[in-house]
């Protein structure tokens, strides 16, 4: 590292010696090049184009003074932060010295300069200036390293939404043929009724007996289309960039998350069993809580279907802010319990897991909403608490 001294004095004799003191410098290891200007003036353009650590700066010189410099100095932006040691003869009150450090200046030294002294305390400057620079550039190394983690965790956030579509549309799948069957079978009830003639149209009691019944069919189909639309609607949430906050009861997402997931639960004979002991509200992201619920329930899903358990049982508890989340599925092995949240690691098959799942839930309760979210085995089974707090963190 190169340490750059501006030396300013009106006399060149003087900007000789002190270059020579400060290059022959055997206190400090460090390069140090000396830039030397005769004025005010030409140190203020010096600085406008080179980087200075230090400057020594004389006081009295004809047209601008070192007082008035250092001022200039201090109203720039680009100078203000450059430390200012006064090197003069003119230092004879106590008001001269006030006034010195009043402008600005770190240090100042009376001339003739006493050689070891100056350069000791010169050293010492030099020392925090390199340390300075060394934090500086840590910081600067530290915000790169952030602006890369959350680009890293922007890619994985969108690797981990496309992989939860393609799971979502297949629960979609699940969850529309119930209703698309139950309108097929009521639109053809109502096709074999007229075309068996069940009601006389001809007459005015057979036409109201028909009317009401079609009413009823078509307040049935319009219910199945509801929830059809219900499920759309879940899932358009579900996706939105655009998340705001909301105050919400944990039963809420839990039973928004449920109704997309529970077509799949039910066609494999999963028993959900659930217990809310919490009113209250909690500011959050509902439709990322209902990613992180789907998550465990689904990975849980393929768990009991890995294992062949009978019975499959799931217990959905809260209590206050924390929703617990246990089932009967023999619980994650314990030589891999600890890195169940880490990127990529998934115990299914590449076929049936990205290894994201997991890592994004721990990422949207930790991070987006300043909770925990942890894992152990309980029972039989493995039990994952959401601990949440209210306070949440914005996303964008």
């Amino acid at each position: 590292m190169v340490i750059n001294i501006l030396a300013v004095d009106d006399i060149e004799a003087n900007l000789y010696s002190l270059e020579s003191l400060l290059t022959e410098n055997k206190l400090h290891t460090k390069k140090i090049n000396v830039i030397k200007a005769l004025s005010g003036e030409e140190a203020l353009k010096i600085v406008l184009v080179q980087d200075i650590d230090l400057i020594l700066l004389d006081i009295q010189m004809p047209g601008m003074n070192g007082f008035e410099t250092a001022k200039f100095l201090k109203l720039n932006p680009k100078t203000k932060d450059i430390p200012i040691v006064f090197l003069t003869a003119a230092f004879k009150s106590d008001e001269f010295i006030k006034q010195g450090y009043e402008v600005g200046a770190i240090d100042y030294f009376t001339k003739p300069i006493e050689k070891y002294q100056f350069l000791n305390r010169i050293n010492l400057y030099i020392n925090l200036f390199e340390k300075t620079k060394n934090l500086e550039q840590a910081i600067e190394s530290i915000k790169e390293e952030t602006e890369k983690s959350r680009k890293q965790e922007k890619q994985l956030i969108e690797q981990s939404r496309l992989a939860r579509m393609g799971e979502m549309i297949s629960m979609i799948a699940h969850q529309w043929r119930q209703p698309l069957s139950a309108i097929s079978t009521t639109a053809l009830d109502i096709e074999m009724k007229i075309e068996l003639g069940i009601y006389d149209l001809e007459t005015k009691e057979g036409k109201e007996d028909f009317i009401n019944y079609l009413f009823l069919k078509l307040g049935d189909i319009s219910d199945f289309v509801q929830n059809l639309t219900s499920t759309i609607n879940d899932f358009r949430n579900f996706y939105k960039t655009n998340k705001l906050s909301v105050s919400i009861e944990l039963s809420v997402v839990i039973e928004k998350a449920l109704n997309i997931i529970k077509a799949l639960l039910e066609n494999a004979n999963v028993e959900i069993i659930q217990e809310h002991n919490s009113k209250e509200k909690i500011e959050l992201y509902d439709s990322e809580m209902m990613q992180v619920i789907i998550n465990i329930l689904q990975n849980a899903q393929d768990n009991f279907k890995e294992k062949q358990i009978k019975n499959p049982q799931i217990k959905i508890t809260t209590n206050k802010n924390i929703i617990t989340i246990e089932d009967n599925g023999g619980g994650v092995p314990e030589d891999v319990i600890e890195r169940i949240f880490d990127p990529y690691f998934s115990t299914k098959d590449e076929r049936n897991g990205t290894g994201l799942g997991l890592y994004m839930s721990k990422t949207i309760v930790e991070n987006h909403h300043n909770g925990k979210l942890q894992v152990a085995n309980i029972d039989g089974g493995a039990c994952f608490t959401i601990e949440l707090n209210s306070c949440v963190t914005n996303i964008d």
